[in-house]
């Protein structure tokens, strides 16, 4: 699993100059079939205000890369408390037009729960 996009993240503003830089070596990667990809801090590399339109290019080349199987969604908050809220980091991604519900449902839990065996339970 790779984690944080495999980038470079910040823990205070501002975001990198070039956020997505190495971003063609994290495509590189998802040739292997058994490594997947948290999309999680994407929010954070933005330098665009709420909800933060310039992460969708990146996002979905490394969606389009591994395929929504292998990603799995996150908001990272607890590094980037100093950059967003939590609503921030959860927000656009469940307001984008750029994913369906299906789309949605698999990035947001459905592919954590196969990729890691994991089944919420109830009391």
């Amino acid at each position: 699993m790779i984690d944080h996009l495999g980038l470079q993240q910040p823990f205070v503003p501002p975001p990198p100059a070039e956020p997505f830089a190495d971003l063609p070596g994290v495509l590189a990667l998802a040739q292997q079939p058994n490594i997947a990809i948290k999309i999680s801090g994407a929010c954070t590399l933005s330098h665009q205000p709420f909800p933060y339109p310039d992460i969708w290019e990146p996002v979905m080349r490394i969606i389009d890369a591994f395929g929504l199987d292998r990603c799995v969604w996150g908001t990272d908050w607890t590094r980037a408390v100093e950059l967003l809220t939590y609503e921030q980091g959860v927000e656009p991604f469940r307001l984008t037009d750029r994913l369906s519900d299906s789309d949605r449902a698999t990035l947001m839990g459905g592919s954590l729960t196969r990729i890691y065996k994991w089944a919420p339970t109830t009391s």
